[in-house]
């Protein structure tokens, strides 16, 4: 039986914690054009590829899997979390946009001619998706929803958050807070609509493995049938034309608007990776590199917090002496490399600070 911690989702964690880091540094620091230019090079297509369903997804799949892998899973200790969650994604807007934005103000006399709130502090990132996350499904388990109904609803939320991206809104506040559940605008990356099916699938999934008594065999028909039906899925959907770069391709906020088609081409290539890394990392848990692993997967929002404040600053910094880094290519896999093993060394540092 699986009922304890599984390195398999400790190590498609850790291995995440790069790729997201850098998707960032592709948007923040690079020389590409891919808000409005859909991925055309072999590059683009990989960095947006492996910064897209191979982190974002991974993330909230495995957060799904930890729910059930948790000693501490009430009702109550997951709604605390989840206010705890929405305190930081919003104390982190603070300190890697509005905070920058005010002291160059005061200190540089830049004008910005952009409103603090809207650009700022109320933006929606993966920090508030979990937020809301374990809010809502900590009050569907007080009110003893099952599993099976919990992704019928998400099925539902889906759909609702789908039709809602065509809606526009003009006032700032109300339209970036509604954004914690629908896509009401380009500064709303992860509505809990949009992505709320990747953490119910991951419960779904956990809960079944617990009950696996033979996981080489599962994960080996697991990797098959994934395989399968990606090869699948893409051909039938480039002999209908359509586009699968739409699916992981940042042109347009078209990845953070994700859509049917999208969760059930991602969530194959998540189940792949936890195969694969069952199969050739499974040996490495209890050595150095597997407890340094399972470090930085348990570690994960404070990383995440971190890395963005490193970012933030580098962009500020050049901003305030007219530069631009420009990142090509190899480039931001090193600078991504640099920004991680800084991530991780603070991280360190601050737990031991806090010991």
């Amino acid at each position: 039986m699986n009922k304890v911690r599984q390195f398999e989702v400790d190590f498609v964690k850790f291995s995440a914690i790069f790729f997201m880091i850098c998707i960032h540094v592709y948007e923040q620091l690079g020389g590409y054009d891919y808000k409005h230019l859909l991925s055309t090079s072999f590059f683009r297509n990989i960095v947006e590829f492996l910064g897209g369903p191979m982190a974002a997804p991974v993330f909230m799949f495995a957060m799904g899997m930890g729910m059930v892998y948790t000693s501490h899973n009430s009702p109550e200790e997951f709604i605390k979390r989840g206010w705890k969650l929405l305190f930081l994604g919003f104390a982190l807007n603070f300190f890697r946009e509005t905070l920058l934005e005010i002291l160059g103000n005061l200190i540089l006399g830049m004008d910005y001619s952009f409103d603090y709130i809207s650009d700022g502090f109320l933006n929606i990132d993966i920090l508030h998706f979990a937020g809301m996350t374990f809010l809502i499904v900590g009050l569907m388990k007080r009110a003893k929803i099952c599993t099976g109904m919990m992704v019928v609803i998400g099925v539902l939320l889906q759909a609702v958050g789908m039709w809602a991206s065509r809606l526009s809104f003009s006032s700032v506040i109300p339209r970036n807070l509604l954004g914690l559940l629908l896509p009401t605008g380009e500064k709303v990356a992860f509505p809990f609509t949009l992505w709320c099916l990747y953490p119910l699938l991951g419960i779904v999934f956990a809960e079944y493995l617990q009950k696996v008594l033979d996981k080489d065999r599962f994960y080996r028909m697991l990797i098959l049938v994934s395989v399968v039906t990606v090869v699948a899925f893409t051909s039938a959907l480039c002999w209908i034309g359509y586009d699968i770069r739409y699916i992981y391709a940042l042109v347009d906020n078209s990845y953070y608007h994700q859509t049917f088609i999208s969760v059930l081409w991602i969530v194959p290539f998540v189940l792949i990776a936890l195969g694969l890394s069952h199969f050739l990392f499974g040996n490495i848990e209890q050595t150095k590199a597997g407890k340094f692993i399972g470090f930085c997967s348990r570690n994960l929002n404070v990383i995440y917090i971190i890395q963005w404040l490193i970012i933030a600053w580098i962009v500020a910094f050049l901003t305030a002496f007219n530069k631009t880094a420009n990142l090509c290519g190899i480039e931001i896999f090193l600078v991504g490399l640099m920004i991680s093993a800084m991530a991780i060394g603070v991280t360190v540092l601050w737990k031991r600070i806090r010991k």
